[in-house]
């Protein structure tokens, strides 16, 4: 099977300064979606209260990739078994409006052209 894999080791610590989560969460949305977090209402103070934000540093990381075909043992070549490998895409869709959205509402730019391209290895 082919595979991603990344192990981190770190002692977590609560961020309990409201303004230390507000920056975590904002840098986490912005890494997922660049130009969401200036588009978004922000967390109320009632949301930073509830929301648990954790800091870990990294001290240690380990990653793994298997990519390719299978190594199979010499002898199952011979069995009547299909190996081989499925080839599976993780991509955005259009994007698809909350029904109660003001029909006028525009699409974000950065929704628009939203791409992971950044992260595929190959």
């Amino acid at each position: 099977m082919n595979y991603r894999s990344v192990i981190i080791f770190g002692k977590a610590t609560l961020l309990d300064d409201p303004a230390a989560k507000r920056e975590a969460m904002r840098a986490f949305t912005e890494h997922v979606m660049p130009g969401r977090w200036d588009n978004i209402r922000k967390p109320s103070e009632r949301e930073l209260q509830v929301t648990t934000v954790l800091a870990v540093p990294l001290e240690e990381v380990s990653a793994k990739v298997r990519t390719g075909p299978p190594i199979d043992d010499e002898e199952d070549y011979v069995l009547p078994v299909w190996a081989g490998v499925l080839p599976l895409e993780f991509a955005p869709r259009p994007p698809i409006a909350d029904d109660r959205l003001p029909k006028e509402t525009l699409v974000p730019e950065y929704l628009r052209k939203y791409s992971r391209k950044r992260f595929v290895t190959r």
